[in-house]
């Protein structure tokens, strides 16, 4: 796969490389991507985050409105890549009109309940592109815990990320939903 003019998916460029890398997409294939603003069929038109997904033998172009319908274009891109014998990748050709059936496609990780490290998080958010969705709901507090450093109120984390067994919670909060008590690790973000 070789990314042409791909600079057009603005703020998503950077982490599309990345996203690639992880997934190892090499960008110096022989199947060139090209991302390109142009007319939409008609059924998406003026829709946020629409695309059209054009693949040939002579290489891939994703046509689309907005950075995230470049980028909708791209995971469906890659969604379709088949890797076969030695590592070749086989595309078919076709078209695709895509438009979001809904525009709020969330996912929630309640870390307050149940504390994910930093890289769980962001393993989460690389499925959830794969997926499309593009709305993530980070619960980082509630009643069963505290997980956001706030310089000045210390307190919040030394007593509110933590779990073991005091009763009066003056410590650290009791267990819950299988978090698990006595953590040695720091259980919050900062």
């Amino acid at each position: 796969v070789t990314l042409i003019n791909f600079t057009i998916l603005d703020v998503l460029s950077a982490g599309v490389a990345d996203f690639m890398s992880k997934l190892g997409i090499k960008s110096t294939g022989n199947h060139p991507v090209s991302f390109a603003s142009g007319d939409m069929p008609t059924e998406i038109a003026g829709v946020r985050e629409a695309y059209t997904l054009d693949i040939t033998a002579q290489g891939t172009t994703i046509t689309a409105a907005d950075p995230a319908g470049f980028f909708n274009g791209l995971m469906s891109f890659i969604g379709l890549l088949d890797i076969k014998n030695n590592n070749v990748m086989a595309l078919k050709e076709m078209t695709v009109i895509d438009k979001p059936r809904f525009e709020y496609r969330g996912h929630q990780v309640d870390a307050a309940r149940n504390f994910r490290s930093k890289e769980t998080i962001l393993k989460t958010i690389d499925a959830m592109a794969l997926w499309k969705l593009n709305v993530m709901h980070l619960a980082l507090t509630n009643d069963e815990g505290w997980r956001l450093e706030i310089p000045g109120l210390e307190e919040l984390t030394t007593v509110g990320s933590k779990r073991c067994f005091d009763v009066n919670e003056e410590n650290c909060i009791l267990t819950q939903l299988g978090s698990g008590p006595d953590a040695e690790e720091r259980q919050f973000y900062t």
